[in-house]
């Protein structure tokens, strides 16, 4: 496969420009990564095609998510996304983490909950990184990857904190559960969990991964 043209890692910001970039460029890499790929997904096409402008920018204006996506730079086009959600002070990992960001406190009850000295770890939760079949093996995903990981380690310094970086992944996705495992993720011991989806009204065995820096 020939290399693609000129692309370059970027965060989604939070103010017009960055909302415009959602919906024009991001929002059709998402629905076709649905439509493409539906078994990598715990949401499903047909859901997220009825969402409303207001529906997708509630995602990317959330103060605890930061989405970063590989950008091609000739049309802006998204070749590759995902998203670092936190940080927090509560452990565990969820499977629909989008929704349980949106469950969460804002951002400054948070803060003011690291600064009281409360908590000894601060949580963040990656969402699967997704590359377009047509830029694959081309090392977008793992410097997207690196790059999500990189800014929950530094804040984890920054704060003094112990960082607990994780991620869900269904069993059945065995190439996903590799590619994560060589960014530095490894599989909890706690094994597979049956976890029930509402968009798609089916089980399915998923396993939680949790990142381990390199000595």
């Amino acid at each position: 496969m020939p290399s693609l043209t000129k692309w370059r890692i970027e965060l989604i910001s939070l103010n017009n420009e960055g909302c415009r970039f959602y919906l024009d460029h991001y929002k059709p890499f998402r629905l076709a990564a649905l439509e493409q790929d539906p078994d990598a997904f715990g949401s499903t096409y047909d859901r997220e095609i009825r969402f409303t402008d207001h529906d997708w920018l509630s995602r990317i204006n959330h103060p605890l998510v930061k989405t970063f996506v590989a950008v091609r730079l000739r049309d802006r086009k998204v070749l590759s996304a995902t998203s670092l959600i936190g940080p927090t002070s509560t452990p565990g990992t969820a499977s629909n983490p989008f929704q349980a960001s949106s469950e969460m406190g804002d951002a400054s009850d948070h803060d003011r909950h690291h600064d009281r000295g409360e908590a000894s770890f601060v949580s963040f939760q990656v969402t699967g990184v997704y590359t377009l079949p047509e830029a694959r093996r081309q090392g977008l995903a793992k410097t997207l990857a690196e790059t999500a990981i990189g800014e929950a380690v530094a804040y984890a310094e920054q704060h003094g904190k112990r960082l607990e970086l994780s991620l869900t992944v269904y069993t059945s996705n065995t190439s996903a559960i590799s590619f994560y495992e060589s960014c530095g993720f490894v599989v909890s011991p706690e094994g597979p969990r049956e976890s029930f989806n509402p968009h798609k009204k089916a089980s399915a065995d998923e396993i939680c991964m949790h990142y381990r820096k390199s000595p």
